[in-house]
């Protein structure tokens, strides 16, 4: 494996992060603002863009701004400035899901690295082969595949490939401002014949993150995904962009499990037989990070996925 070198990712919420995400052995952070894009960890000006940007080059890393909002004709007015904005800057690429950003670029002559990132749409080579051909130059897949169909993409794409391989993901969004609605009526006394209610025990053992942003809400895992002790077969596989999704976590936490990241890295790409030894250790290391109410599991990489 001397000739491929996997990038490691990881997304940022400030400037700060950035600075420890990178310093950590991160090979590239996702920032963005939330008028453009979905779930970022934190808001970013354009000018803090700029700032994460001369940051990560100066220390030979990349920089990719989240443009994958689901876009309405107001988002249109401002968009193409915004990315003629990052364009400027020098950020390495960008993220989008909404098809819009191809014709904006192709019309603006933007010459943008661009990951293409349609969340759960992501699930077979000819589809990215279709976007590949039309100017992605990566493609983020699915979190719902399985490994082995990751893999088999891998096979069959001529654009780079990531995986997400630890941290939540979103399981459900709605434009709705669902939780500030909650709130503005918990309180009211409606008449039981005219409201619908639905009840269920509570369960101590689940927990779903929610939060509101200017995209609506989005409902989180009850389990932070972990792929530490499969990093051989995810670069047996040369799959391109390993993604840390630190939304959510704190910066301390985002920071030591990117160096844990990274050290198993480079110990599989070095030797193997090293890596298979450390690998207990690395995941013991995760599991003391992790926070008691957040348990880890592999996602849907080894389950049978039924849509």
């Amino acid at each position: 494996m001397t000739n491929y070198q996997p990038e490691l990712q990881v997304t940022a919420k400030d400037i700060d992060e950035v600075k420890r995400v990178l310093s950590a052995g991160a090979d590239a952070v996702f920032v963005g603002n939330q008028q453009f894009g979905n779930r970022v960890a934190g808001d970013f000006t354009l000018d803090q863009i700029n700032t994460a940007t001369i940051y990560a080059h100066e220390h030979g890393k990349k920089v990719y701004v989240l443009v994958n909002a689901i876009y309405h004709n107001n988002h249109l007015r401002d968009l193409p400035d915004y990315l003629k904005a990052v364009k400027a800057i020098g950020v390495d690429g960008i993220v989008a899901g909404d098809q819009s950003i191809f014709q904006i670029i192709q019309d603006l002559d933007l010459q943008l690295p661009l990951i293409w990132n349609p969340a759960t749409l992501s699930t077979n080579y000819q589809t990215l082969n279709f976007w590949h051909k039309r100017g992605a130059t990566r493609a983020a897949l699915s979190n719902e595949l399985r490994l082995d169909a990751s893999i088999e993409i891998k096979a069959h794409v001529d654009c780079f490939i990531d995986i997400q391989v630890h941290g939540m993901s979103c399981i459900f969004q709605s434009k709705r401002k669902l939780l500030k609605n909650y709130y503005e009526h918990i309180d009211r006394d409606y008449d039981k014949q005219m409201a619908r209610y639905i009840k269920e025990d509570k369960k101590t053992e689940t927990h779903y993150p929610i939060f509101e942003d200017a995209n609506g809400t989005h409902i989180m895992s009850t389990s932070d995904m972990m792929m530490i002790d499969h990093i051989d077969e995810i670069l047996a596989g040369k799959i391109d962009g390993l993604k840390i999704e630190g939304i959510l976590k704190s910066t301390e936490y985002n920071e030591q499990i990117v160096a844990i990241y990274r050290e198993a890295i480079d110990t599989c790409l070095e030797d193997e037989a090293t890596y298979q030894m450390k690998k207990a250790r690395f995941k013991q290391a995760i599991y003391k990070l992790q926070p008691a109410d957040r348990q880890l599991d592999t996602g849907f990489y080894f389950k049978e996925q039924i849509y």
